[in-house]
C-alpha cells in the first residue's frame, strides 16, 4: 500500500508540474532592442542526475564504469517567460536530438540550441514552421559559401564559391557575414535516400585572444539581426545552465540516495514545482517594482528565496490569525533585498537588449 501511494504521489506531482508549466506565464515582458523583432527567446538543453545503482536498468547510464544509472532532465525554456516551457525526464543513454520536437509554436521564436541538437532535418522544420535558431557551427561543417551579406573593401580574401574551413584561417576580417549551401538527407521512404539543400546564413566573429573566429550558423536574416548581435544572442543560452545550477545547488536535485524510481520521480518533480512557485513569485515581485525590474537576477532571487525557507514554511502551518504579521515581514524582505545593490551590473536578459554585454568565448 505505501509503495502504491509513493507512485501516486509521483504521478501527481508530475501532472501538477505539467499544469503549472502550462499556466505559468512567467514575466510576460515584450522583449527589447536587437530581440523585440521576436515573441520569444527559446532555449533547449538537458541536465545529467547521477541515480542509486538500483536505478541502472529503468535510468542505464552512458558511463557505466563509474556509473550505473542517470537520468537526464531534457529542458525547454522561455527567455521573456511567455513561450514555451516543458520538462522532459529520460535515461541518460536517450540523445538530446529526437526528444526535442517543434511545431507550429516556433513561429517568430528564436530558438537557440547547442551541438547535441545540431542536425540540419531539424533547422529545415524549424524554417518550414516559421521559426528561427541559432546554433554554433560544427567543426567538421564545410559548407559552401554561396554570396556575401557584408562586402569588405581592400584587398578582401575572396570566399564566394569556396568551401568555408578552406578560407577560414586565411580571413584577417573582423566578421564574416554569408550565405551557405548545406547538403542534407531526408528520411528514408521506400528504401531509399533522399538529400536536399537549404539555404542558410553563417557568422564569424574574430576572437580577439586566439585571433581564430567563432562560427554561429542561423537561418535568420541580416535585417532581422545584425551580424554583430549574433555572439551575445547565442550567449543568452547561459541562461538555462544558470536554471540547471539553481536546481541543482538550491533545490539538490543532484541528491538522490534512494533506489526506488517513485521516490526519485516525486524528489525531482517537487524540486520542480518549487522552482516553478519561485519563479511565480519572481515575476510578481518584478511586476511590483517594475522601475527596478532588470536588477532581480534569478539567482540572488533563489538564493534569498533559500535563506527565508522556514517563514514560507510557517506561512503555510500557522493559523490565520497569526499570518498577517508573518507575511507583512516576509513581504518587505523579498522587496527590500531581491535588487541587486549594484545598478551599473544588468541581467544577462538586459545585457544582450542593450549591446552591452561583453562576450567571452570559452
Amino acid at each position: 500500500v505505501r509503495d502504491s501511494y509513493s507512485s501516486t504521489f509521483a504521478a501527481m506531482l508530475k501532472a501538477a508540474v505539467g499544469r503549472a508549466l502550462t499556466e505559468f506565464n512567467g514575466v510576460g515582458r515584450p522583449l527589447r532592442g536587437p530581440l523585440e523583432g521576436f515573441r520569444d527567446v527559446i532555449m533547449t538543453d538537458s541536465t545529467v542526475i547521477r541515480l542509486h545503482d538500483l536505478l541502472a536498468r529503468q535510468f542505464p547510464a552512458c558511463r557505466t564504469n563509474h556509473t550505473k544509472a542517470a537520468l537526464k532532465a531534457h529542458t525547454i525554456l522561455s527567455v521573456a517567460g511567455t513561450g514555451k516551457t516543458s520538462i522532459k525526464v529520460t535515461g541518460e543513454r536517450a540523445h538530446d536530438g529526437p526528444v526535442f520536437c517543434v511545431g507550429r509554436w516556433v513561429k517568430d521564436h528564436l530558438l537557440l540550441f547547442d551541438l547535441g541538437y545540431y542536425r540540419y532535418q531539424l533547422f529545415a522544420c524549424i524554417t518550414r514552421n516559421g521559426g528561427y535558431f541559432l546554433t554554433r557551427l560544427k567543426a567538421n561543417a564545410n559548407p559552401t559559401i554561396t554570396a556575401l551579406n557584408r562586402v569588405h573593401r581592400g584587398r578582401a580574401v575572396p570566399v564566394v564559391g569556396e568551401k568555408l574551413r578552406d578560407v577560414a584561417d586565411r580571413l584577417q576580417r573582423e566578421v564574416l557575414d554569408v550565405e551557405v549551401d548545406v547538403r542534407f538527407q531526408r528520411r528514408v521512404y521506400g528504401g531509399r535516400a533522399r538529400y536536399d539543400v537549404q539555404s542558410l546564413r553563417v557568422v564569424g566573429i574574430r576572437d580577439e585572444r586566439t585571433g581564430k573566429h567563432h562560427f554561429y550558423i542561423t537561418n535568420l536574416p541580416v535585417e532581422k539581426l545584425a551580424a554583430e548581435d549574433i555572439r551575445a544572442t547565442y550567449a543568452l543560452r547561459w541562461q538555462i545552465e544558470l536554471l540547471f545550477k539553481e536546481l541543482k545547488h538550491n533545490y539538490r536535485i543532484d541528491q538522490m540516495p534512494s533506489g526506488k524510481r517513485h521516490v526519485v520521480e516525486a524528489l525531482l518533480y517537487a524540486a520542480i514545482l518549487t522552482l516553478i512557485v519561485s519563479r511565480r513569485l519572481l515575476a510578481l515581485v518584478r511586476r511590483a517594482l517594475a522601475d527596478q525590474a532588470d536588477r532581480i537576477p534569478e539567482q540572488r532571487w533563489a538564493a534569498l528565496l533559500e535563506s527565508i525557507s522556514t517563514e514560507l514554511l510557517l506561512i503555510v502551518t500557522r493559523p490565520p490569525r497569526e499570518l498577517k504579521s508573518l507575511l507583512q515581514r516576509v513581504s518587505a524582505t523579498l522587496l527590500h533585498e531581491a535588487v541587486d545593490p549594484n545598478a551599473n551590473r544588468p541581467g544577462l536578459l538586459a545585457a544582450v537588449e542593450s549591446r552591452s554585454h561583453a562576450y567571452r568565448a570559452r
